[in-house]
């Protein structure tokens, strides 16, 4: 029998506002984001999205209540992954984490991140219409590193501003276009070494609970049960992969995916790792009725 997948978003196109129109039409969301708001002492609807810390749990509080809503509407994954903070909701859909220690493990995942630089002295860029062996021959005398492996053709890099920078130019000596991205701060990479302990410390103040359905590790591109701590904590410092979580995905017999989150990356990435994958995007009022009236 086909099998569903979800594919939880990262960061990179949120939006303002993401998730007002759902808080006026379902309960169920209105209540999530109010638990969310008492436990951080902060309007999570409402934030300004200009930081890592704000960034990433509105997308971590989006993403719950999308999955919320999807399952209530009895559309369920048969297995889960995510790139980068995706990873966390797809956690959340598996049964290995509660709401409200997503929302802790991420405010202080995002705070030792934010904390790790001065504003505006990282850079992450997609570079498109290459592969990652080039990629990787090209930008090795620079101070970047591979930080994203998003489908054969899209490899995303960072580093320090100005070394991302240089690199830029270099690439496009070499007739390769790499594209600066929205994020607030580098992530997955070495320079994250120093946060990937102090976060591996924290994560050994939960217990995780073993997935109740298939979860694809992001940097590994595995299914895993257990050993959480160590994965979750080395994933801000370490290359994400996935183009190889798709295809696992497919290989277990996933013939239809959600990207879960704004706004339409992973579904291109799903058509251009394999085209015959049925791929629904959903992050907010309409999208969500788009899925449970198709």
């Amino acid at each position: 029998m086909p099998k569903l997948g979800f594919v939880f978003a990262g960061q990179g196109q949120q939006f303002s506002y993401m998730g007002r129109d759902l808080v006026e039409m379902y309960p169920l969301a209105k209540e999530k984001y109010e638990r969310a708001s008492n436990l951080l002492g902060r309007d999570v609807l409402n934030m300004d999205l200009n930081t890592a810390q704000s960034i990433q749990i509105g997308l971590f509080v989006l993403a719950c209540v999308l999955d919320d809503l999807l399952k209530e509407s009895d559309i369920h994954p048969d297995v889960v992954c995510g790139l980068s903070l995706g990873e966390y909701g797809a956690l959340y859909s598996s049964g290995v984490i509660s709401f409200e220690e997503g929302l802790k493990i991420i405010s202080k995942r995002s705070q030792l991140m934010q904390d790790a630089f001065e504003p505006n002295t990282t850079k992450m860029a997609a570079c498109i219409r290459t592969d990652r062996e080039t990629i990787e021959a090209l930008i090795s005398d620079f101070e970047v590193e591979i930080c994203n492996v998003n489908t054969p053709t899209q490899i995303v890099i960072g580093g320090k501003s100005d070394a991302v920078d240089k690199a830029i130019g270099y690439l496009k000596e070499h007739k390769i276009r790499a594209i600066p991205l929205n994020v607030p701060t580098v992530s997955h990479m070495s320079l994250l070494k120093n946060e990937t302990d102090v976060l591996r410390d924290y994560l050994f103040n939960f217990n995780f609970n073993k997935p109740n359905i298939g979860f694809i590790n992001n940097i590994e591109a595995k299914l895993q049960e257990d050993h959480f701590e160590d994965s979750l904590s080395r994933q801000i410092s370490e290359t994400t992969e996935l183009y190889e979580s798709i295809r696992l995905m497919i290989e277990m017999g996933v013939k239809s995916m959600i990207e879960v989150g704004p706004k339409g990356a992973i579904s291109k990435f799903v058509k251009e790792i394999d085209p015959s994958v049925t791929i629904y995007n959903v992050y907010d009022v309409d999208t969500l009725k788009e899925i449970q009236h198709g």
